[in-house]
Order: structure tokens, then sequence, then C-alpha cells
């Protein structure tokens, strides 16, 4: 389960890496008057790494679609996560009293 969890967290952390690799892929199925808008090339290029996590995780033989997900939500999520800890500071109070 926890195998499961690291490849949802490796796909969706590295669904922003195969967005240029897939686009071309993605252009030539579709007609030349309708490309891909911003959105839907990051929804194919999620889709596409949760199904290699998907079908890693059947070879490996620990597969849970609910750790899948889990590691998948985290793992597009956690670059937001990580600038907003990264951005917190401490709280300044103000001058000492003294």
């Amino acid at each position: 389960m926890f195998v499961t969890f690291i490849l949802g967290l490796a796909a969706g952390a590295g669904a922003p890496y195969a967005e240029p690799h897939l686009k071309g892929a993605i252009a030539s199925v579709l007609p030349a008057s309708q490309p891909p808008g911003a959105t839907e090339l990051r929804l194919y290029s999620f889709a596409a790494c949760l199904v290699v996590a998907a079908v890693l995780a059947a070879i490996l033989g620990s597969g849970s679609a609910v750790a899948l997900t889990l590691g998948a939500a985290l793992g597009v999520s956690g670059p937001r996560l990580m600038d907003r800890f990264a951005r917190r500071g401490a709280p300044d109070y103000g001058p000492d009293p003294d």
C-alpha cells in the first residue's frame, strides 16, 4: 500500500513534467482547428501519469486505488503546499516593550 502511495505521489508530482512531451502527441490526435487548452493538457498529462502509476502498482502487486488517489492528490498539491510553508514566517508582534 505504501508503494502505491509513493507511485501516486510521483504521478501527481511528475504530471507537469510530462505535459510538454504529451503536447505533441495530443495535438496530432486532435483536429488542428481545436488545439487542446492548457487545462485539458494538464488533465491529459495527469491522467497519463496516473495510468502509468496504476499499471506499475498492478505489476508490483500492491495496487490500492485509495492509496494511489491520495498520493496523486498530494503530489498535485504538494508544490503549492511547500510554497505556502516556505513563504510563511514568524509573526511580527512589534517592538519589545522593554
